[in-house]
């Protein structure tokens, strides 16, 4: 029995289909943790949006004063208000990642509000840490990042 050449291809691109299948099954089970993750990443509440940065004027050619005015009516420009940065972990020491808020692990370097909320909320979900391994498996959290954080961080009881 000879299939025609469209029968062919429609053979083809069901084989295709059929093996990216199973290469996905495959995958969801070999990392099951990553697959969760990937499901609940849309059916996260957003962050909320943002105000939008106020757009600088430019200012005139004669920065506030008129064009006749001598150069000493020109008023200095003010100094612009600069954001607060959390306070840096001055604490000898260690957190303990099992008891600690997300004020203050967002004050651990290369820590933002947005990973210490992934933290807490793994936490939550899964119950304490063991190590501090346990955190590999947060979005955001990637190998050379918790190496810098392990003399930071602890867990205890």
């Amino acid at each position: 029995m000879t299939y025609s050449r469209p029968q062919l291809k429609l053979l083809l691109v069901l084989a295709a289909v059929f093996l990216a299948g199973l290469g996905v099954r495959e995958w969801r089970a070999g990392f099951p943790d990553a697959a969760e993750r990937l499901e609940r990443f849309d059916r996260e509440d957003p962050p909320p949006p943002r105000p939008p940065a106020p757009r600088a004027r430019a200012a005139p050619r004669w920065a506030g004063a008129r064009p006749d005015a001598p150069a000493s009516a020109v008023q200095p420009p003010r100094p612009r208000a600069t954001a607060a940065q959390p306070a840096p972990v001055t604490d000898p020491r260690p957190l303990d990642l099992n008891h600690a808020s997300t004020d203050e692990i967002s004050r651990l370097p290369g820590v933002g509000p947005s990973l210490a909320r992934r933290i807490v909320e793994e936490r939550d979900r899964r119950g304490r840490f063991e190590s501090s391994d346990s955190l590999r498996g947060i979005l955001g959290m990637g190998p050379k990042k918790l190496a810098a954080l392990r003399v930071y961080v602890t867990v205890g009881e």
